[in-house]
Formats: structure tokens, sequence, C-alpha cells
């Protein structure tokens, strides 16, 4: 396996969402006046083990997506992203293993910050790594039985950014950080929604039932909805005192939304890779907002 295809399977592209999503939870901590010097070095640890289980996915979705034949060469996603295992440059067998060395690098790392801080990592930790595995994984196959999307919401939003606050606010977890979550997870639906809608009729073809299959009448206004539903949920936040009113700095990467509904209804390849740019800034003006002195 050479450089390119190794950065192909994991999907390198998309790891800088999950950097962005912990500024969420580390930040809140900070506004909370929780975070101090010695916890960086555990919010560096919570990065760097999210990013294993994150690649993890990206890998296990890849192969268990060829092995149950959804991914061919005549796959809408091999349109825009090269694929080593549709290719068939990389051999099944090195993907498994490669997926699963990951999730096992990621939760060696997940323990040690168990045993160092709060036993709210480790299950928070489980959770995400079986919404990880399950997504496409055998036997639950999750993606295949409409609620894939609603998974890895869950886990790119209440999980991560409550593992991240966790690991930077000294093992302490509240309720309002979930509140907090709630944005950047409204994103992330709309990310694999539109990601399952734009495949929505070969996967059909392929025998599996998603989401996005299931509510194709509704997918323009499930989109939108996802999208502006994160920005009122924000808004709301900062009304309730949840927020700082720094955060509605966020509120100007709405911009956005346009050029996407565009993309969106022109079934664009690549309006998962456009609507996770969203998420990115979005996350990183969010997490950066709650550092601001204010």
């Amino acid at each position: 396996m050479n450089k390119y295809e190794f950065l192909g399977l994991i999907r390198a592209w998309s790891l800088l969402m999950t950097v962005a999503v912990s500024l969420i939870g580390i930040g809140y901590a900070y506004y909370l006046g929780l975070y101090y010097g010695p916890r960086i070095i555990y919010s560096v640890l919570a990065v760097v083990g999210a990013l294993m289980l994150h690649a993890s996915v990206n890998v296990l979705n890849d192969y268990y997506d060829f092995i149950h034949g959804v991914d061919t060469i005549s796959s809408p996603t091999a349109i825009y992203r090269h694929q080593p295992l549709v290719m068939g440059t990389v051999k099944p067998f090195i993907v498994k293993t490669l997926g699963f060395s990951l999730i096992v690098t990621g939760a060696a790392i997940g323990i040690f910050l168990t045993v160092m801080e709060s036993f709210w990592i480790l299950l928070l930790g489980l959770v995400g790594v079986f919404l990880l595995y399950a997504y496409t994984g055998p036997p639950f196959t999750l993606k295949y039985r409409g609620i894939g999307e609603l998974s890895v919401a869950l886990t790119w939003g209440p999980l991560l950014v409550g593992g991240f606050f966790v690991a930077a606010s000294g093992g302490l977890l509240i309720p309002r950080v979930f509140l907090v979550s709630l944005p950047p997870l409204f994103i992330m639906f709309a990310i694999i929604y539109a990601n399952n809608y734009r495949d929505r009729e070969y996967d059909r073809a392929s025998g599996i039932r998603t989401l996005a299959i299931l509510t194709s009448r509704h997918g323009y206004g499930i989109y939108l909805g996802s999208l502006v539903t994160a920005y009122i949920i924000n808004a709301m936040l900062m009304l309730m005192g949840v927020l700082p009113y720094t955060s509605l700095i966020t509120l100007l990467t709405a911009l956005l939304i346009p050029r996407l509904i565009r993309a969106f209804r022109g079934n664009a390849p690549d309006i998962d890779a456009r609507t996770g740019l969203l998420y990115t800034i979005y996350c990183l003006m969010y997490g950066i907002s709650l550092m601001i002195p204010w």
C-alpha cells in the first residue's frame, strides 16, 4: 500500500472535521473556567484518539461497502474519490486489518484517558466505537437499515463534544454539554444524508435501505431543515445563556447554505464533501467563539 492509497482509504481530507469539533468540547470547558494548563496533554491525546477512530470508520466503511457489493467501479463515489479497493490496488484483507488496527489504537488511548481522567471517557468511547463499527459492520449494518445517518450524527455531535469536554475539564460531564453539541449534530446529519441521497438509486439497486431512500420524496426539506435547525439551536442557546454571545459569529457560515442547496438539488457528486466543509468551518468558528474573552 502506497502513501496515496493510504490517504485515500482514511479519507485524510475529512479528518479535519474531528479536529474542528474538538474545539467545541475543549472550548466549552475553557468558557466555563474548567480548562487549565495540565489539561492540554489529555486534550491532545483525546484528539489523536478520536482521529484514529475517525480514520477507522472511513476505512471500514469502504471495506464493508465493497464486501457487500455496494461500492463498485460504477458507484457514484467513484466519480470524485479514489477508492483503492474498488480499483483493485489494495487487497481487502489489508484494508480490514488497517481499519481494526486504527480502532485498537484509538481505543488504547481512550483506556489510558479513562484511567487518568474519568469513567465517562470509557463510556462515551465505547458507545462511539460501537456506532462507528455498526454503521456498515455486520451484523448491525445501521446504514443499510435506515439509521446510519443518526448514528454518525450522534458520534460527531454529543459523543465527541462530550468526550473532548471531559478530557479538557478534568473528568467532569454536565448536561449542558449535550445541548452545546446539537448544532454540529444536525450539520453532520446533513452530511451523511446528502451522501446517501446522492447514492440513493445506486443503493436501492444494491438492495439496501438507507434513510435517504426511505424519505427520498422529502430529501430537499430534510437536508435544508437539518442545516437551518443547527443555526436556530445555536441562537436559542445563546439567548438561554448556555452559550456566550460571541457564538453568534457562527451565523456567518450560513452564507454557504444557498450554494449547498443548489448543489444538493443538482445532485452534485461531491455534495457530502461540500457540506463537510461547512461542518468544519462552523465547528472551528464555534470552538474559537467559546475561547474569545467576553
